[in-house]
């Protein structure tokens, strides 16, 4: 399990299944490998072909009163989910958690590589829509 959730919201861990089962496809993978090609994918690739991958924690809360801006950074070690921001839709919220995960294992945490962040972004959604 690449991703993993232990809270109760039904949603949430609904969508972390589906994400999961989405790094574990081979067609994602392939298509990642193809579309990303402005950084090195190595530990990614490792990553999600590895049997046992080192997972990272989902933390799911509901905060309206905090800013998008706050509710979307990224740590290396978990991803912090504001669900007042996703409002319902498994779409966006499986996009989030992929992009994010990618992020974490590319390396992409630095304020100075939001562009490379946004183009992951980009692509992941893409590739999303035709799994959803």
């Amino acid at each position: 399990m690449h991703l993993q959730y232990s809270g109760n919201q039904n949603f949430t861990n609904r969508a972390v299944n589906k994400a999961n089962r989405i790094l574990v496809s081979s067609f994602y993978q392939k298509e990642i490998e193809k579309r990303i090609d402005f950084v090195d994918l190595a530990i990614l690739m490792d990553e999600l072909k590895s049997n046992e991958p080192i997972p990272i924690q989902v933390i799911s809360s509901w905060n309206p009163f905090k800013s998008i801006k706050e509710s979307s950074l990224v740590q290396s070690t978990k991803i912090a989910i504001n669900r007042s921001h996703i409002k319902n839709s498994r779409h966006q919220l499986v996009v989030k958690l992929l992009k994010d995960y990618t992020c974490i294992q590319l390396g992409l945490l630095n304020s100075n590589q939001e562009e490379d962040r946004n183009r992951v972004g980009l692509i992941i959604e893409k590739l999303v829509k035709s799994y959803l």
